[in-house]
């Protein structure tokens, strides 16, 4: 490598004084403003003299340089390290190692904080950055051209190493308790990431004085001395369809694919033609007729024994296993993903039908489904912290319009300009043009469970802060707290799950006319009580009992106008939050006014 190997140390500054610098060559000073002032060595918080400390005992002719930042044992903001870091890389080109035993949590200029570390990488200098003590994904640490340092579990001594295989998590170290240089007193015993960053950056001062030079050489020689390999699953699969759908056709014609008709202009595709079984009362008739509504588009259900396969390059299949059950025809699915295959179509299933002959190597099938093929590497249990805002749709009970909202969302934030990432939770979620799927209601084919839901959602999350969002939207399904505790179904437990994975900082919740002012405000509490959110707002599904007695999924009807304004200043008076209708483009357009003013403030 050469005679000297520098380092520059970002961090509390060094309290020179200190007998552990005695014969080191080491300066220090303060950067402010991207200028250079001097300190009182006196008055320092001793961490930065605990990891420079560290670093001076690696090899008699390392030279370092200390930089201190002004409060940061209380953290360093996002903008002040990308900017000192652009000032190292403008001012110090004779450097080789930046070690930061520090770092952010959420990023919220991820590209600039990459592009900084990326440049400093590409001209050979070594950045080694510490994982916050939480146990948390940190940047840089967690950035591809840094290395990023944790405490190794078996590290018990200064040269033991963990060598991880992954491009976030890189080395382990000794990070546990430990006798450190302070400023006063003299020495503490101490712990923590920021230690084991500091041997680690240590050791490759002493692999360049052999002559290692590069990122990869280091990492491939830790990983030779290491007392503990760790091999991380490389990525997860991507969970959607590779096939472009240009005209489609849709059978049945059920609640799913109501969607698809009422909000077909927000599809990239045409709809050509609906089908359905000739049991079904609905052959024959229109779709403006049947679901009453003259906005939606106009197609004539057909029967499906009369399918035209020329007319369409897509068969859309909704859920059919009540349908195989009414009709008794338990091989109607399979009979059409057969022809299909055999007509080169492609299948787009909101059941899991990769179990059916061919599904599994007929590469123009698709079905939305989770299985643990698609967790992202454990990084010992790591998450993100989320960097933009995010907004839920949860609710009461099923059958109240969350998804309807959800998409007469998106589409009054697209049309203001806002770059949606969305995550849905019915299968036609990626018709509609979302970035992710997860399938958790009806006939849920979401496999995995418990944590490692949490894990995935975390990480996907996390994928839409990178796509750089403006804002991200996430619908959950049925309740949210037990209605009543006498099935084991009852239980909301995926819910519960799928609102730790999302973390949304408000909360819209929908609830129908006839839900209790108990009921409602216990939920609202148990949101806000499990994750740190508000619930900002209610909005209330226009389709109320009949008759009372016949419980939640009796017959309904639409609620009237008058009704629907005495509900809303009782729920209003009582829960002090603000109501909304549904059914009302007005209200729902004056609601994401609210969310935009929110984030805004």
């Amino acid at each position: 490598m050469g005679e000297i190997v520098k380092v520059i140390i970002v961090d509390s500054g060094a309290n020179l004084n200190h007998n552990i610098f005695n014969g080191v060559d080491i300066i220090t000073y303060e950067y402010v403003s991207d200028s250079i002032i001097e300190y009182d060595i006196k008055n320092i918080y001793g961490h930065g003299t605990a990891v420079s400390g560290i670093i001076s005992k690696s090899h008699s002719s390392v030279s370092i340089e200390c930089i201190r930042i002004s409060g940061i044992e209380y953290g360093i903001p996002e903008e002040i390290l990308t900017k000192l870091l652009l000032w190292i890389y403008n001012n110090k080109k004779s450097v080789n190692i930046i070690n930061l035993s520090l770092g952010v949590n959420i990023c919220e200029n991820y590209a600039e904080l990459y592009e900084i570390c990326d440049k400093l990488s590409r001209r050979g200098v070594i950045v080694v950055s510490a994982f916050d003590n939480t146990k948390t994904i940190t940047y840089p640490a967690a950035f591809d051209n840094v290395i990023g340092v944790m405490t190794g579990q078996y590290c018990n001594k200064i040269n033991e190493f963990e060598y991880i295989n992954d491009d976030v998590v890189n080395i382990a170290a000794k990070g546990n308790t430990q006798r450190v240089a302070w400023s006063n007193p003299e020495y503490i015993v101490l712990d923590g990431n920021s230690l084991a960053c500091a041997h680690v950056t240590a050791q490759i001062v002493k692999f360049m004085f052999d002559g290692l030079k590069t990122k990869g050489e280091i990492l491939q020689k830790f990983d030779e001395i290491s007392i503990k390999k760790h091999f991380l699953k490389s990525n997860c699969s991507k969970n959607n369809f590779v096939f472009k759908i240009k005209r489609a056709a849709l059978f049945p014609f059920n609640k799913e694919m109501h969607s698809l008709i009422r909000f077909h202009r927000m599809l990239s595709f045409d709809i050509i033609d609906v089908y359905d079984t000739k049991y079904s009362g609905t052959v024959g008739a229109n779709t403006t007729h049947l679901m009453k509504d003259e906005d939606v588009k106009q197609l004539k259900v057909k029967n499906i024994s009369d399918i035209n396969w020329d007319t369409f390059d897509t068969l859309i299949l909704g859920h059919m296993d009540e349908l195989s059950n009414l009709i008794n025809n338990g091989t109607l699915k399979k009979k059409l993903i057969d022809e299909s295959i055999k007509r080169k179509k492609n299948v787009y299933s909101f059941d899991d039908i990769s179990e059916l002959s061919g599904g599994i190597h007929y590469k123009n099938i698709f079905c939305p489904k989770i299985g643990y093929e698609d967790l992202p590497p454990y990084r010992f249990g790591m998450l993100y912290h989320i960097s933009r805002p995010v907004v839920g749709i949860f609710g009461t009970s099923s059958r109240q319009g969350k998804f309807t909202l959800q998409l007469k969302m998106r589409e009054i934030l697209s049309k203001k300009g806002y770059n949606v990432g969305q995550i849905g939770t019915e299968p036609s979620s990626l018709l509609y043009g979302m970035d992710y799927v997860f399938p958790m209601g009806y006939n849920s084919s979401v496999h995995i469970k418990e944590f490692d839901v949490i894990h995935y959602l975390n990480y996907i999350m996390n994928e839409l802060c990178m796509k750089d969002v403006d804002i991200i939207l996430v619908g959950s399904q049925s309740g949210t707290v037990p209605y009543d505790i006498g099935n084991i179904v009852q239980y909301n437990v995926p819910q519960f799950n799928f609102l730790m994975g999302t973390q949304p900082q408000l909360v819209v919740l929908c609830v129908n006319p006839f839900d209790t002012l108990e009921y409602i405000e216990r939920t609202i509490k148990f949101i806000e009580s499990s994750i740190d959110s508000s619930v900002i707002a209610i909005v209330v599904f226009p389709m109320d009992l009949k008759n009372g007695w016949t419980g939640m999924y009796g017959s309904k009807q639409k609620i009237s106008d008058e009704k629907y304004v005495s509900l809303k200043y009782e729920f209003k008076d009582y829960l002090k939050i603000d109501i909304y209708n549904l059914d009302s483009e007005r209200e729902i357009n004056e609601l994401v006014e609210k969310l935009i003013s929110y984030f805004s403030e």
